[in-house]
């Protein structure tokens, strides 16, 4: 792995499961085209132990692995390195099916010393705001609803948007050009483990979740 100087964020590696497909693989590929401060690793043989003393090298403390099923991503796993150990967030993401960017013809990214990472909620499903809420906690992105209104802004925005099968799609575009780039991600659960309850409190705090819609209405 080696050190890209593309934007002021906190860094984080990408991996897979052992012996993983050509598609993830590629899966893999694409996701570090379009997400400016993440890093691949090649798996190989590496136990827990060996990925945790590479972030230490690199200065990175999070780590996310793709596993797959049949030859197809499909859970996404939560690390962050805590005293030289790699330990697994309570949370989960299992993805339903992905289209990688050459299956979309879709050009690749530029990146330039000013590129910045925009994450935009498009949602308007709780699942969506739940998946946003963990997501946000994890990365420490700033949370909007639309793009900045500046002519100027360069890099990467990621869309979150609901479908009409209950699914969350996960979309990358240029900000500059407005072209879509990269992987479409199809996101069918999340898996909240013993901090669920915590992020869904967080998430009734600042109006999203379901219990807030309830207390409204017994209000009313």
């Amino acid at each position: 792995m080696t050190e890209r100087d593309i934007a002021p964020y906190e860094k984080f590696v990408l991996t897979t499961s052992r012996k993983p497909s050509q598609r993830t693989r590629s899966f893999i590929r694409d996701l570090v085209r379009v997400i400016p401060w993440s890093f691949h690793f090649t798996r190989g043989s590496c136990s827990l132990n060996d990925l945790a003393n590479e972030l230490a090298v690199l200065g990175i403390n999070r780590l996310l692995i793709v596993h797959e099923k049949k030859g197809n991503p499909s859970l996404v796993k939560f690390y962050k390195l805590d005293k030289s150990k790699l330990m697994e967030r309570d949370y989960r993401l299992r993805i339903k099916g992905i289209s990688l960017a050459r299956e979309l013809r879709r050009a690749r990214t530029v990146f330039t010393a000013d590129s910045k990472l925009q994450v935009i909620n498009q949602s308007q499903s709780d699942f969506g705001e739940q998946l946003y809420t963990m997501l946000s906690l994890f990365f420490n992105f700033e949370r909007k609803r639309e793009l900045p209104r500046d002519a100027n802004m360069k890099g990467i925005a990621i869309i979150f948007a609901d479908t009409n099968q209950g699914l969350i799609i996960l979309d990358f575009q240029q900000i500059e050009s407005k072209e879509m780039i990269g992987p479409r991600i199809s996101i069918s659960d999340v898996f909240l483990g013993k901090k669920g309850e915590a992020i869904r409190s967080l998430m009734n705090l600042i109006g999203m979740g379901k219990g807030k819609e309830k207390e409204s209405k017994s209000n009313g």
